[in-house]
């Protein structure tokens, strides 16, 4: 039996988040992913990544990675980088909700990652499409205090 690729947040920093008088979102924010392959029958190949960020269930910037091949129980850093502004129309009960998150300088953020993977065992060939949902609560590093670590709310994968 196969086991399900595992994805882990190793490291996250936000060191912008903040919304302007004409609703835009401005924010800087890197995210170290490992991506595991605990199978020691086949690699897994990452044809398509799709990455998407979250704040309050609004998406607010994506990526899209560049295809690599996993081998058998192998493991893989991705480097993701988020950055710019964004148009954000937040109703008032989500304004509320930022000016908290605001005061704490702590702000819960989710993660999507949209797979298209292929394994070929023996002459089997799989292709699957799984989504990946990992939430994080993100400590606003400025005026140099980094003493606030972040937290993994977790991440799920299903097929």
């Amino acid at each position: 039996m196969a086991n399900k690729i595992k994805f882990h947040v190793i490291d996250a920093d936000l060191t912008q988040f903040n919304f302007t008088d004409d609703k835009q979102l401005l924010f800087d924010l890197t995210v170290n992913m490992k991506v595991k392959n605990p199978n020691r029958a086949f690699g897994v190949f990452f044809d398509r990544i799709e990455v998407t960020v979250l704040y309050q269930d609004i998406k607010f910037s994506n990526a899209s990675l560049s295809p690599f091949y996993q081998d058998q129980d192998g493991s893989k850093l991705l480097k993701l980088k988020f950055d710019g502004q964004q148009l954000m129309n937040l109703n008032a009960e989500q304004l509320a909700v930022f000016g908290l998150e605001k005061l704490v300088e702590t702000f819960t953020l989710k993660l999507e990652l949209r797979l298209q993977i292929r394994v070929n065992i023996d002459l089997i060939k799989i292709k699957l499409k799984p989504k990946v949902r990992c939430g994080l609560n993100l400590p606003l590093i400025s005026r140099g205090r980094t003493f606030l670590r972040f937290q993994i709310i977790g991440c799920h994968v299903a097929y």
